[in-house]
């Protein structure tokens, strides 16, 4: 209930009176900090100077935390148990969706992390059901990229299906270019620039630029894929759930 009152007050109030009420419900706010008119329903905010967060979004997360000059756009979605940590001059454009499913569907910990000065663009979706992890000086540049960190992998007859899940890890200095979709479990290192359309299904190690693969075959094989993955336990999850090590 807290959080949704704090919201509503944040929604309706000028950005003054948005962080008056922010600082008296408990979180650090520094200064010269603009709030537009958007619902920031969380009550675990932490935020540097000089910081600015548009009109229109929809803040649903479990945490925020904005150090100095971070910036969030206009119309943005953010729901679901995770973190938004963005770095000095880190920020998130317009449109963009960030979506994590409720604890049961998911489990632990996730976090999106931008470095500093690394921004996501405009009308992108990331899947945070892992952890996504920016580098600094890094840019998911254009619209529509995909970042997910779940997938499925059914048996060849009948009902059988596991789901796959891994953390993304891009590094510093690293472009990637409209339309892309990343798979779970993948990591990009430092200085690489990936062409626009690429889908991203392993791990890219050698600097320089990717374009999109050609299409190949992959021999089908419900156990062999099991065997090489790790089976989350303990987390009283409403599926059978395997993670990429």
């Amino acid at each position: 209930m807290k959080r949704v009152i704090l919201g509503l007050i944040v929604f309706i109030s000028p950005s003054f009176l948005g962080v008056y009420f922010l600082r008296l419900f408990g979180n650090e706010v520094g200064k010269n900090v603009k709030i537009g008119f958007s619902f920031l329903g969380t009550t675990n905010v932490k935020i540097g100077n000089n910081v600015c967060i548009g009109h229109g979004n929809l803040i649903l997360n479990k945490r925020i935390v904005l150090e100095d000059q971070a910036n969030i756009g206009y119309l943005n979605i953010l729901k679901g148990p995770f973190t938004l940590l963005l770095h000095k001059s880190g920020a998130i454009g317009n449109r963009n969706y960030l979506t994590r499913g409720v604890k049961g569907i998911t489990y632990g910990e996730s976090i999106l992390e931008l470095g500093e000065l690394t921004k996501i663009t405009t009308g992108h979706h990331l899947d945070l059901t892992r952890s996504i992890f920016f580098g600094d000086f890094s840019i998911l540049a254009g619209i529509r990229s995909q970042l997910w960190t779940h997938g499925y992998y059914h048996s060849e007859l009948g009902r059988d299906r596991i789901r796959i899940d891994g953390e993304i890890v891009v590094g510093d200095n690293v472009y990637i270019g409209s339309g892309c979709i990343f798979n779970p479990g993948v990591e990009i290192s430092n200085a690489i620039h990936i062409g626009g359309g690429s889908v991203i299904s392993k791990s890219l190690e050698k600097q320089g630029m990717y374009v999109n693969q050609g299409l190949r075959f992959i021999e089908n094989d419900f156990e062999k894929i099991k065997g090489k993955l790790k089976e989350v336990k303990g987390f009283e999850l409403i599926e059978q759930v395997y993670t990429k090590e």
